[in-house]
């Protein structure tokens, strides 16, 4: 059972990172200046359609992300209480972050008017609400890295290192790569951090590790 909560995890992961691609890829990249506008230039040109399924794959893989969270009860038998607070924690936070991502859509679409008024009203709302949702989730992966490290889990302790907590903090290394790599690496970094550690933990199951 672990294994398919990893496995959903993963999946998660990838739509939501499938869902940023959707969103925004654009093979001439962006300048990465802090705020979302150089991404609404490009989210206003693209077709209503990508943006409609970009927006949607938002809640959709916050569900399955849900789904592969449940691996914190699982491997926290000792400490069955902690792991369904982490649980829980870590599920409001891709609950928020879901709906952040379907927000995003409505930047395109609103982008593509002369209202500049109006943008600025969604994108102080999504200031907000992206403050937030990484709140929530950094309270979660704090406590993922805090249980690995401390050996509360059936995980070794060096898997710490692979939690999207320590993943996250390489986004200034990750901001720096070549033009391409940087768009789809540093523009769905957020949910590659969590790729990287569904792999990760999926090794160290399968492997026996």
């Amino acid at each position: 059972m672990l294994t398919g909560m990893l496995f959903s995890g993963l999946i998660g992961a990838l739509l939501m990172f499938c869902g940023d691609m959707t969103l925004y890829y654009n093979k001439n990249d962006y300048e990465n200046d802090g705020t979302l506008y150089p991404i609404i230039d490009i989210m206003k040109k693209v077709n209503t359609k990508r943006l409609y399924l970009g927006g949607i794959l938002g809640p959709v893989s916050a569900f399955v992300y849900c789904v592969g969270y449940f691996h914190l009860v699982l491997f926290m038998e000792k400490y069955e209480i902690l792991g369904w607070a982490l649980f829980l924690i870590n599920c409001l936070g891709i609950i928020c972050g879901g709906a952040y991502h379907s927000h995003c859509a409505n930047l395109g679409l609103i982008g593509r008017h002369e209202e500049q008024g109006v943008l600025d009203e969604v994108l102080h709302f999504l200031d907000a609400q992206k403050k937030v949702s990484f709140g929530i989730q950094a309270i979660g992966f704090i406590g993922m890295f805090l249980v690995i490290l401390l050996g509360w889990t059936t995980f070794p302790f060096w898997m710490a290192f692979f939690t999207p907590l320590v993943m996250v903090l390489l986004l200034p290394l990750v901001r720096k790569l070549p033009k391409g790599l940087h768009m789809v690496i540093c523009g769905g970094w957020t949910n590659l951090i969590s790729v990287i550690y569904y792999v990760a933990a999926l090794i160290v199951v399968c492997a026996g590790i």
